[in-house]
């Protein structure tokens, strides 16, 4: 992202200014529109949040789920408990002492920023590569495809991961490996979605001593996000895990279509542990390492048991990093590439409309989506990202 120029910096603002007035005014709307204002996920976890506060009632209390579905109407009170870590109450604790209505419109808006900010904070880091015009074709596809809608529809977290992964990366690129762990650390807020890139870090960084202070910083964010909320909810790790017994059997998109798909999917996290090996000599601000995190990213997202396809919002800073990568190791393919992308999310789109056009609301239409973004997206994502881990020569970032 060249800013060297007043015209760009001036882009920049705009598209600043943009996205504020659009995440405060969806953020505003969503909750405004008819049985959507408890209608997503954050009202649970605000509702625990504020029982904690107000009653001692524990976060995990089947007392809070049956309340909420008195509340909200809905029938399947599994659904409605608190299956998050309680390190959650970070930022849940301090919004539940707003008024509800105050604290999903920031939620919503805050999500948004996160994984806008993921996506600019790489596409910084790799200037020049990527100009204004381009980021902003890049954040508004993003903003717009259906597993994002879902996001911010639902007030999801999963673009709080996206966000950590990219200040991860800032301090890995500085060589700030202490920053970067404590960066690293906020990925654990929702684990399931980031657990095969902090394994791949640790390997990676655990193989050179001058960046083992990565170690130490991820230790000491995953001390806080333990402590802090054992001072609210004791022994809430025990509470937590035990609670996962009740959470309803989730598949991962390698289970649908591979049996049997532990082997397979094993297979895949042992070829990247050794893909971590063989880029210990190589420096975070490599284009092979930027590579190596894209493809954890995919990996996960077709390996780990996680329902539909809200998690696809960490794609943002994959998209980045490979479409700046060709542009530096294979430029004759980035013009290929970008085409590629803006086609998945057509292709998305239209499988989403056109099924929900044909057969009404009875979730084919969500079917149909998940094939182009849970599954045929990150496998298609992934390939593109091993040219860049196996390539020999090395280009800096």
């Amino acid at each position: 992202m060249n800013l060297e120029t007043s015209t760009d910096r001036s882009k920049l603002v705009i598209l600043a200014l943009v996205g504020l007035v659009y995440s405060v005014g969806i953020a505003y709307l969503l909750p405004s529109l008819p049985n959507q204002l408890y209608n997503n996920d954050f009202f649970a976890r605000w509702y625990a949040s504020k029982m904690l506060l107000t009653t001692g009632r524990g976060l995990y209390d089947w007392a809070n789920a049956y309340e909420l579905s008195g509340i909200t109407g809905w029938p399947q009170v599994y659904d409605l408990r608190f299956y998050y870590p309680a390190s959650l109450l970070i930022f849940t604790a301090p919004l539940s002492l707003l008024p509800y209505r105050v604290a999903v419109t920031f939620w919503i808006a805050f999500g948004l920023w996160c994984l806008w900010l993921s996506m600019v904070i790489f596409a910084r880091l790799f200037n020049p590569a990527f100009s204004v015009n381009r980021l902003t074709w890049l954040l508004l596809l993003m903003t717009t495809c259906v597993p994002v809608l879902q996001h911010t529809i639902y007030a999801q977290f999963n673009s709080l991961v996206a966000f950590a992964l990219a200040l991860t990366y800032y301090g890995l690129h500085r060589q700030k490996y202490l920053l970067a762990g404590l960066w690293a650390g906020a990925m654990l807020f929702k684990p399931q979605v980031a657990l095969l890139t902090i394994l791949i870090l640790l390997v990676w960084s655990g193989l050179r001593r001058e960046r083992r202070l990565f170690w130490l910083g991820l230790t000491l964010t995953a001390v806080v996000l333990w402590a802090v909320p054992e001072l609210l909810e004791p022994n809430w790790v025990m509470t937590f895990v035990g609670g996962l017994a009740s959470y309803p059997p989730v598949m991962s998109a390698v289970d649908r279509v591979w049996n049997p798909y532990q082997l397979v999917s094993l297979s895949l996290v042992g070829i990247t542990v050794g893909l971590a090996v063989r880029l210990r000599d190589y420096p975070a601000n490599s284009i092979q390492f930027a590579g190596l995190l894209a493809w954890t990213v995919c990996l996960t997202a077709l390996i780990m048991p996680i329902f539909g396809m809200l998690n696809i919002v960490l794609m943002g800073p994959v998209f980045v990093i490979l479409l700046h990568g060709y542009a530096r190791l294979y430029p004759t393919y980035t013009r290929w590439l970008w085409w590629s992308i803006v086609g998945f999310f057509v292709a998305g789109l239209a499988a989403f409309v056109t099924t929900l056009l044909a057969s009404g609301p009875n979730g084919l239409h969500i079917v149909a989506a998940e094939v182009v973004y849970r599954f045929a997206l990150p496998v298609f994502l992934g390939l593109a990202a091993l040219p860049l881990i196996l390539t020999l020569k090395v280009e800096p970032v």
